[in-house]
């Protein structure tokens, strides 16, 4: 894969060493009455999965991801077109941007809550409801066949009655202005949503990506595995493997979790998105803590790897077809070989290119939140291919909460869209993680490509 390295002399470090976007803050007193639990019958993943690979021999902090497959056969670019061909059942509609999340609480999920909201304004209002979810980031949205709609977040802050807990990852199920949090484990001891049986809290931990719903019915989620190496969490933090979850659309019962296709630590799956005959897959290094130095300064707390985090790349399977290895864009066509995957998302001035990709009106459109927690502005690109040419059409100044606040990560919420914008989802934080109250993300509309 090419990489590039963006200029950096625009961008301001305005924190001391050791904070960062995903900086978490200390435990706080619970609130036993907001405990909502997920049956333990409905948490536990079904597959059978290797275990944590060792180090290396040499006693390096560099660890191998997961065991592959062992005979998973390869595709070649005309095994993938008859796949495509003969896909059964037929893959669903494109998403309706404008429909609200629907549907009634599932009962077998356990209690749940509803606010007095309209579906846009209903997530920011559920964070300070009647659920123990008080904070959480890097949220992304997949619509679910019967209209209700799964929130996956990274880092959440859940209540129960012997504390506050940091929790990997954690699911919100949304019918319509009604919520339900699913985790793992218990009410008095939650557990991440997804591989909370693999967790080492601060060690070894997972975190969502992107995803849709396959050909099979069931959504399918791509899942990235973290290693911390340097001892404290978020100071050294690699991406190591590329995970993929099989989740039932109607129960949410994770039914299958396997290495992805493409296992590696490029995180194809950062991203997805369905269109006509094929699913792309989106790919981000997602390198973003304890890496390489500003210039002039010797500090890398909370910095990401220049080398590679202004690349995105793109790859693509037949649609709704996720175990079938993928081609990639080498800037000419589609190839089997992932090393000559080019960036397709546009570089210049950007050292940090977090780029989450839909169809809007039969067009590829890219919402990207330039440099991270470092930016001020969230790029809005169309194109008329998943690989490009992109043309920045908006540029939206998104404001922090506080002045000791950051925005990070805009995701595309599959909701709320009119004949002028559609809506995003934008990561807030304090740059100390110790504020709470602003750890959560905020929606906005932004305009559609004219």
């Amino acid at each position: 894969m090419q990489t590039h390295r963006s200029a950096l002399t625009a961008i301001f470090l305005p924190v001391a060493a050791g904070l960062g976007a995903g900086s978490l803050g200390p435990t706080a007193p619970a609130h036993p009455e907001l405990f909502v639990a997920r049956p333990p019958a409905a948490v536990a993943p079904t597959a059978t999965v290797p275990a944590a690979s060792p180090v290396g021999e040499d006693g390096g902090d560099t660890p191998a991801g997961p065991t592959p497959e062992p005979e998973r056969p390869s595709a070649t670019p005309a095994t993938l077109d008859r796949a495509a061909d003969h896909a059964e059942p037929v893959p669903p509609p494109e998403t309706d941007f404008g429909t609200p999340p629907a549907g009634d609480p599932h009962p077998d999920l356990g209690p749940h809550t509803c606010v007095d909201a309209d579906a846009v304004d209903a997530l920011a209002a559920v964070f300070d409801g009647e659920l123990p979810l008080v904070g959480a980031d890097y949220q992304r949205a997949f619509p679910l066949p019967d209209g209700r709609l799964l929130w996956l977040f990274q880092d959440a802050f859940v209540d129960s009655p012997h504390g506050r807990h940091l929790v990997h990852n954690v699911g919100l199920l949304q019918s319509g202005t009604c919520f339900q949090l699913l985790h793992a484990g218990s009410g008095s001891s939650p557990a991440p949503f997804l591989f909370g049986d693999l967790t080492a809290t601060h060690e070894r931990w997972f975190w969502p990506l992107g995803g849709d719903i396959g050909a099979d019915g069931h959504l399918h989620v791509f899942v990235a595995e973290m290693r911390e190496h340097s001892g404290r969490y978020l100071g050294h933090v690699e991406p190591v493997a590329t995970w993929l979850v099989t989740i039932d659309p109607v129960t949410l019962d994770v039914v299958d979790r396997q290495p992805a296709p493409n296992p590696g630590a490029d995180l194809y799956g950062w991203s997805v998105v369905s269109h006509h005959e094929h699913t792309y897959l989106y790919a981000h290094c997602y390198r973003q803590f304890g890496w390489d130095p500003f210039p002039g300064s010797e500090s890398t707390a909370g910095t990401h790897d220049w080398d590679c985090t202004a690349d995105v790349t793109v790859a693509r399977v037949p649609r709704g077809q996720f175990d079938v290895e993928p081609e990639y864009w080498n800037g000419a066509r589609w190839t089997n070989d992932a090393e000559d995957a080019v960036a397709v998302v546009p570089t210049d001035g950007r050292a940090v290119n977090p780029t989450q990709v839909a169809v809007l009106d039969d067009r590829f459109v890219a919402v990207t939140k330039v440099d991270d927690w470092w930016g001020t502005d969230i790029h809005l690109d169309v194109a008329p291919t998943p690989f490009g040419p992109w043309t920045t059409y908006d540029i939206v100044a998104i404001e922090a909460r506080c002045a000791a606040c950051n925005t990070y990560f805009a995701s595309i919420v599959p909701f709320g869209a009119t004949g002028q914008t559609f809506t995003i989802a934008v990561s807030n934080n304090h740059w100390n993680g110790d504020v709470i109250e602003h750890y959560r993300p905020s929606l906005l509309e932004v305009a559609i490509p004219s």
